[in-house]
């Protein structure tokens, strides 16, 4: 078992802090006057030798000087750790010829660039560990291409780059760490890198580094990496948290591990886990955040988690190669775009129909005739439209779809182009022409009303329920022709735009007014008594309605804003049936809290035993 010597040793080396990027700026650092003393020591009279640091840690740690003499390039560098032995894989030896070191460590330590020693970056506050190690992970790793990496505590960069060459363009190579100097460091030696080779600009995968602590819960990193690297020593009982950012299909984790492992964990598909120590050596520890901070942290996940709105993929695409196959479209087609104002809604505002103007579409269920005057009341709260800076942003490919106004290859079907309508739909005192093809492909209701052979199927008008107002057919119609809902559509406008959508089978357009009540639930004033009033409204309804995420959004917000919901009328009105699905939220989220401190106790009695 090898020997090897730290890549972060030094007598006044600070340990590397690990804690939330929220309290980045709160760090514990040294005292002022520790600092200044330091600098104050630090400064040698001009002509006397200085030593270097390998020396002094080998003169310290062994009572004797090893003699290593800096190599006078990056290529007599690699050389040197391939005649030791140090490294044999030729994907690692090119890399570090590629990525030469003197390009990762700052200026004022130039002269250290290609001694096989780590080099303490004193401002910044950590190490750019000895060429040795970086070799010696790189190997452990067994990087090939198309592989996503992950390097914790990515320092310079060093390792990023040289892994990012080995995958190549098919692989990802991404670095986070706490220190915003690390991390803004990184990135620009990676472009620096970038600039001044041709081989590594055109070979290497694509480089990405965050702010981030590892070990606290993250969508983002759960489940993508191959490959993970650690930078620093990682208490034996958090190694385990590191398994779940490797891929399902498992990978490989190389990371030193208190108190003086290098180990090599692979995870199989089937999730078996093996550990190999590599060699003995000396790291900074990991500085962990508190049990507290991840509990807090990990509740967060779970509440977005159970509140985001999912949006149905797309199927616009086909749909349009669909019409226009039977309709000969054209743009020389003729031109009856006028006749089609109505739901195009260009060139006007866009009044929202009375919220109140949908209750009749619940009649038959008496209990959804109170939430309309309701669900007003927090609707009207709301300032602006949908395409305004002050309301509900979507996101832009679930809003615009591969409609009109998104980008220029998209694919569009401009009504015009169509030729003459060849439907009516026939409303309460108002009609609107429109293409029978469009409904039959990008509507459930009139296509299965279209194949079902009934009497009435081919006739050229459909009669619209009486309590549908026509704005919110109008919107509609323009998400079947674009795909996207109309970006001047006002919040007071989505519940009777649902209820259309749900009638017709517009599962896509149901799923985009979903997410624009529930981000309107989400972001409004809790000081609101319209807020919490429509809470209790909108969980009635997206209850009755099958809508699963918009009643999760409702629970999660009463549950924490239980004593001012609970206040309200609408509260009051609920029945047995909501009133438990509510005391079931909070059932769950208390066994949630509860899990979490069970396991953050036998961690701890683990670690003692």
């Amino acid at each position: 078992m090898a020997l090897n010597m730290s890549d972060d040793e030094d007598v006044d080396f600070r340990r590397q802090r690990f804690q939330h990027p929220d309290d980045a700026d709160d760090m514990i650092s040294e005292s002022d006057d520790e600092a200044e003393q330091d600098a104050d020591q630090g400064q040698q009279p001009h002509g006397r030798d200085r030593i270097p640091l390998h020396h002094f840690l080998r003169l310290i740690g062994g009572g004797r000087i090893i003699e290593r003499d800096a190599a006078a390039t990056n290529d007599e560098l690699v050389s040197a750790l391939k005649r030791r032995g140090v490294i044999t894989q030729d994907a690692a030896i090119k890399a570090l010829r590629v990525c030469p070191r003197n390009l990762f460590v700052t200026e004022q330590h130039q002269d250290e660039a290609f001694t096989d020693s780590p080099v303490r970056l004193h401002d910044l506050d950590f190490n750019v560990s000895a060429p040795h190690m970086h070799a010696s992970c790189l190997e452990a790793l067994q990087l090939q291409p198309g592989h996503r990496l992950l390097d914790v505590g990515c320092g310079s960069g060093i390792i990023n780059a040289c892994a990012a060459y080995i995958v190549g363009t098919t692989g990802l190579s991404v670095g986070i760490d706490i220190r915003k100097a690390a991390v803004k460091l990184s990135a620009s030696n990676i472009k620096r890198l970038r600039s001044t080779s041709q081989e590594f600009a055109s070979q290497a995968s694509s480089c990405k580094f965050e702010l981030h602590n590892v070990f606290m819960p993250s969508i983002k990193h759960k489940g993508q990496y191959d490959r993970i690297h650690v930078g620093a020593s990682c208490p034996p009982d958090r190694v385990a948290a590191l398994l779940p950012l490797l891929r399902p299909e498992g990978g490989m984790i190389v990371t030193p591990v208190s108190p003086n492992d290098l180990r090599q964990i692979t995870v199989d598909a089937d999730g078996t886990v093996e550990q190999t120590v590599l060699s003995q050596v000396r790291y900074s520890e990991l500085e962990l955040p508190s049990d507290a901070q991840i509990i807090m942290a990990t509740l967060k996940l779970r509440r977005r988690e159970q509140t985001t709105v999912p949006y149905p993929p797309s199927t616009y695409a086909q749909d349009v190669a669909s019409i226009t196959s039977h309709t000969g479209y054209s743009s020389s087609c003729g031109s009856s775009g006028s006749e089609f104002s109505g739901f195009m809604m260009s060139g006007r505002d866009k009044e929202a129909c009375e919220v109140e103007g949908s209750e009749g579409s619940a009649s038959a269920s008496g209990s959804r005739r109170m939430w309309g005057s309701r669900v007003a009341k927090f609707l009207s709260s709301c300032s602006g439209n949908l395409g305004s800076s002050d309301c509900v942003k979507l996101d832009e490919v679930a809003l615009q779809g591969s409609g009109k106004g998104s980008r220029q290859d998209a694919i569009t079907l401009d009504p015009a182009d169509l030729g003459a309508p060849d439907l009516i739909l026939v409303g309460n005192s108002w009609t609107i022409p429109v293409h029978r093809h469009v409904l039959h492909n990008r509507s459930d209701h009139c296509r299965a009303r279209d194949d079902s052979g009934m009497r009435d199927a081919a006739d050229s008008e459909l009669h619209v329920p009486e309590h549908f107002c026509k704005d919110a057919v109008e919107t509609f119609l323009h998400y079947l022709y674009y795909d996207e809902m109309d970006p001047r559509t006002s919040p007071q406008h989505v519940v009777a735009v649902l209820h259309v959508a749900h009638y017709y089978g517009a599962g896509r357009l149901v799923a985009l007014c979903e997410a624009v009540l529930a981000k309107d639930l989400k972001q409004s004033d809790r000081e609101d008594e319209g807020t919490n009033e429509a809470a209790a409204a909108l969980l009635v309804l997206a209850d009755e309605s099958g809508l699963t995420k918009l009643r999760a959004v409702c629970l999660d917000y009463i549950v924490h804003h239980y004593t001012a919901v609970a206040a309200t009328e609408a509260y009051k009105g609920l029945n047995n049936h909501h009133r438990d699905l509510i005391a079931a939220e909070s059932c769950a989220l208390y066994a949630h809290l509860r899990g979490l401190l069970r396991e953050v106790t036998m961690r701890k009695t683990l670690c003692e035993s």
